[in-house]
Order: C-alpha cells, then sequence, then structure tokens
C-alpha cells in the first residue's frame, strides 16, 4: 500500500508541480502574437528543440510500451525505439528542405501545393488523429499514476489532465515544449544512471538472462520485416505528422532544426535498450504483475524509492508530452485550416483573437478528449484510422522534391492511400509477411499514395506544384512571415 507521504507520492506531487512552474515561466510572454503561440515565434534554440522533438514521442511506447513488450518477449522490442532513431536521423535530409516554407500546419502546407480541397482533407484526418491520441495518452498516464501510487484512477485522471492542458492552454508551444525539455533531461539521464542500478540490484547481467524465457535475448525476434516497417513508418511520422513538423517550424534556425532532430533520433535509438532491460528485469525476477506495468514495478522494486520516485514521476512527464504535444497540434490544424478559412482569412482576424480562439480550441479538444477517454469508447480505430491518413501525407510532401509533380493528383493520390491503409489495417488485419512480422499499414498505404500520384502526374495535364510559391506563400493559403535567418543563428 502507497501512502500520501511516500517517497512515490510526495516526489510525483513535487514533480507535477515543478512541471507546472516551468510551463507558467515559459509562457508568460506567449499569447503576443498567432505564431508565438502556436510556433515559439519560431524560435526554439537548439537544446529546447531536441528535447522537445524527444520527448514528444518517447512517452507510453517508447517507455512502458517497450518494457511491456520485452518483458513478454525479450531485448528485440527495442527495435521499435531504435527503428524509430535511425527513421529521424535519416529524415533531417527532409527536414532542412521543409524548413524552408513559411507555414504553420502540414494542412496548409499542402494546400499551397495541392489546393484547398486537398487542405481540407488533410486537415480533417490530422485534427481527428491527434484529439484520438491525447485521449489515448490521457487514459494511458492515469492508469499508470493509478496503479504505481495506488490512488484512485479519477484523482489520477482529472489531476494528470488538468496539468497537460493548463499548460497547453497557457503558453502553447513555449510552455509545452520547456514542460518537454524538463521531462525529456531527466528521462534520459535517469535512465542511464538507473538501468546499471537495477541490473546490481537483480543480481547482475547474468542473472537478469539466466532467468529469462528462452528466445528472449534474441535481438531480431521480432523479425526483419517488423523492424524495417517501424522503421518505414516512423520515416512518415516525422516527415508528415504535424505534432512533430510543428517543431521543426518552430526552430530558431535550420541548422537547429537539422542537428536538433538528428540527435534527438540518436539518443533514441539507444533509448530503447534501456527501456527493454527495465521489462526484461522484471521478468526475469518473476513479477507477478499485468505487463503493462513491468516499468513501474522495476523502478519501486529495484531501486532506492528516490530514484525510482523521480524517474516514474519523469515518465509519466512523458507520456504527458506526447498529449500536450498532440492536443497542441490538433487546436493548431484546426483553428489554422478550417477556422480561419471558415472566417475569410486572416484579414480581420486580430492576433488577440487567433491566439484566443487556439486556447478555447485546446480547451474544448482537451476536455473532449478526457470524456472520451473516460466513456469506454474504443477509440482505437479513429486512433489508426487518423495516424495512418496522416502518414499518407507524406507521399505529398516527398513528391514536392519532384518537379514533375501537378496539384491535380495531390487528393486523388491521398484518397487512394486512405483506402490502401483501410483495407490493409482492418480487412487484411497487417498480415505477417514471409514470416518475419507485420507490415505496418502506413507503409503501403504511403507507397500506394506515392505511386498514384506519381502515375497522375506523368498521364495528366494541369498545372505543376511550383515549389517556390509554395514556399513563398504565394499561392493558396495564408502567408506567414519567418524572420530573416543571420548567419549567426544557432
Amino acid at each position: 500500500m502507497v501512502t500520501l507521504t511516500s517517497p512515490f507520492v510526495l516526489i510525483m506531487v513535487a514533480y507535477f508541480l515543478l512541471t507546472v512552474g516551468i510551463a507558467y515561466w515559459s509562457g508568460r510572454n506567449s499569447d503576443a502574437t498567432y505564431t508565438e503561440f502556436t510556433l515559439a515565434g519560431r524560435n526554439l534554440s537548439f537544446p529546447v528543440y531536441m528535447m522537445t522533438y524527444f520527448a514528444t514521442f518517447t512517452g507510453g511506447g517508447l517507455t512502458m510500451g517497450i518494457a511491456q513488450q520485452a518483458f513478454l518477449s525479450g531485448i528485440s522490442a527495442q527495435w521499435y525505439a531504435m527503428a524509430q532513431g535511425l527513421a529521424w536521423m535519416s529524415v533531417t535530409v527532409l527536414v532542412g528542405f521543409l524548413y524552408a516554407f513559411d507555414v504553420v500546419s502540414v494542412p496548409e502546407l499542402l494546400g499551397r501545393a495541392f489546393g484547398d480541397r486537398t487542405k481540407y482533407f488533410a486537415a480533417l484526418f490530422t485534427v481527428v488523429g491527434q484529439v484520438a491520441l491525447t485521449a489515448g495518452q490521457t487514459i494511458g498516464m492515469a492508469s499508470v499514476i493509478s496503479v504505481s501510487l495506488d490512488v484512485p484512477l479519477q484523482l489520477a485522471f482529472w489531476a494528470s489532465t488538468l496539468v497537460f492542458v493548463g499548460i497547453t492552454v497557457y503558453g502553447g508551444m513555449h510552455s509545452v515544449a520547456w514542460a518537454d525539455t524538463l521531462h525529456g533531461s531527466i528521462v534520459i539521464v535517469g535512465m542511464f544512471l538507473a538501468v546499471p542500478i537495477a541490473l546490481s540490484n537483480a543480481g547482475g547481467w547474468g542473472a537478469v538472462t539466466t532467468g529469462l524465457p528462452e528466445g528472449h535475448m534474441n535481438w531480431f525476434g521480432v523479425g526483419l520485416v517488423q523492424i524495417g516497417s517501424w522503421y518505414l513508418m516512423y520515416l512518415t511520422v516525422a516527415g508528415a505528422q504535424q505534432q512533430m513538423l510543428q517543431r521543426t517550424w518552430s526552430a530558431k534556425s535550420k541548422r537547429v532544426a537539422v542537428a536538433g532532430t538528428f540527435l534527438a533520433g540518436a539518443v533514441i535509438t539507444g533509448y530503447g535498450v534501456l527501456t527493454a532491460a527495465s521489462g526484461m528485469i522484471a521478468s526475469s525476477q518473476g513479477a507477478d504483475i499485468e505487463s503493462s506495468m513491468a516499468f513501474a514495478w522495476t523502478l519501486k522494486n529495484t531501486l532506492p524509492p528516490a530514484l525510482g520516485g523521480l524517474l516514474l514521476a519523469a515518465a509519466v512527464g512523458a507520456i504527458m508530452s506526447g498529449a500536450d504535444s498532440f492536443l497542441l497540434a490538433g487546436a493548431t490544424t484546426f483553428v489554422n485550416d478550417l477556422y480561419i478559412p471558415a472566417r475569410g482569412g486572416r484579414e480581420g482576424l486580430s492576433e488577440a483573437h487567433l491566439v484566443r480562439t487556439v486556447r478555447v480550441t485546446i480547451l474544448v479538444f482537451g476536455i473532449g478528449a478526457a470524456l472520451i477517454a473516460l466513456s469506454g469508447i474504443r477509440i482505437i480505430t479513429i486512433n489508426t484510422l487518423g495516424m495512418g491518413i496522416m502518414s499518407v501525407l507524406f507521399a505529398g510532401i516527398v513528391s514536392l522534391l519532384w518537379s514533375g509533380t501537378r496539384r491535380a493528383a495531390g487528393l486523388p493520390a491521398f484518397v487512394v492511400g486512405g483506402l490502401v491503409f483501410v483495407v490493409w489495417q482492418f480487412l487484411l488485419g497487417e498480415p505477417t509477411l514471409f514470416g518475419e512480422g507485420t507490415m505496418e499499414s502506413a507503409v503501403p498505404a504511403t507507397a500506394a499514395a506515392l505511386v498514384t500520384l506519381v502515375v497522375l502526374s506523368l498521364v495528366g495535364n494541369g498545372e505543376r506544384v511550383d515549389v517556390g510559391a509554395v514556399r513563398s506563400g504565394t499561392t493558396d493559403g495564408p502567408e506567414v512571415s519567418r524572420p530573416v535567418e543571420s548567419p549567426g543563428d544557432d
């Protein structure tokens, strides 16, 4: 039984208060302009950019999720993180290209390239996907707090929801990025310190491996197809999804965006080994728990209370990083690509009005996501569909590198990609290929969209995409100014 005065509870409360304090300090002037609120004034420095990029996807999946899978199947679970890190390192080639576009959102960029109907299509699925992701992170965060600290689920749910929705409403990207920096820094440093201590207290690496079921030390146990699938999927996530590119367009300079993305990827390639180790420790010790609690069990049973409590708090904070990032991305997309066009464009809408509208949208989406999560509705289908369509948008991003891309080819290509995603995910059930694992639905869907786009561009007529015009904002969509980058920017 965990008491209210236990180190775990006290550290969790103190950590949440620290998160709120940092978010308050960093978000003090965030409401000066619309760009200031949604993109931190396009002025994130290198360490903050790298940490917010890292922390956005280091929450439930890369921490608790990998530990859970390693608890069940062993060390090969770490490939989920390593493949993601390698994908991020690879996508830096595209990040430098994308940074030059003066936009706020992915749908805005695609709307400039392929027309308003494409923008609305992309915006709709982005909003749906981001709200669903927020709901999933919300209930996941509350579950970890509730089980780990033995507090009522409702209390854990509303306390954590209040924190992440509140800091997002208050400071936008400023507060979110700096809170992410706190979470990411403690998770990285803490894991590198904690895992050796946990291994030692569990009897050493030899004792842990001896206590594991057969096959748990096979590094390629998940299969090469699965590893390659994860890599390709995360190329589409980093290269086309709003929660990631919103950070790219928030960077102080192209150099910060490229180097920060690369270093975040480099750190994640090793991070999965650490979280997998925590799951394997719980397995080797014969922990009688639900697999989803493997990470928390290792922290509570093999580490000093202070270190274990701090890491658990940081891990919950990392889940929060995903929740507030998805929430901000969804609200930004709604206002930028649905609300502003419905009002006839930016003209006549003051900066104060736009910031206020984004804040109201964040609050509405945050409460909506919380209610969805509490309702018990199975959101996995909505979440999967939204994520899939957002990944398919990667085909449109990549096509901007080809001078032969035609504007009319974009929307049909995305529709074809969406249909392939639905068939592969829901009708075929992501079949196992060559006995080497499943192919993530986003991969064949994005490939189908890209092939369709190329074929329609080759056989069709009509206007070609003018990348220079898209970059400067002289085609569809509101023009957004970017500060002139000086040679000394870092």
